[in-house]
């Protein structure tokens, strides 16, 4: 009886040492030396990555600096830029 409310226990509490990846991390794409020193200063890897007013032609570059490729990547035009939501890879930048 006691191993069985021990491997229940252990079954349950599981949850408790996961790291939950519900922390957010929101910026605006200025330029990369300053998107890189805001992102390692503030966030950490598989927070949510928030970036918006992206270029056109930055955003492929950021994806594949910054997001996670085994989780989904989210890019949206509004107002001639981009908004981009992924998961943060890492807090240093792929190069």
């Amino acid at each position: 009886m006691k191993i069985l409310l021990l491997i229940t226990g252990l079954l349950l509490s599981g949850g408790l040492f996961a790291s939950p990846m519900d922390s957010e991390c929101k910026l605006r794409a200025n330029g990369f030396e300053s998107n890189a020193e805001f992102i390692k200063e503030f966030c950490e890897r598989n927070n949510i990555l928030h970036m918006y007013g992206i270029d056109t032609d930055d955003l492929t570059g950021l994806i594949a600096t910054w997001c996670r490729f085994d989780r989904q990547v989210h890019h949206q035009l509004l107002d001639r830029t981009y908004r981009l939501t992924c998961v943060l890879y890492s807090n240093e930048p792929r190069i």
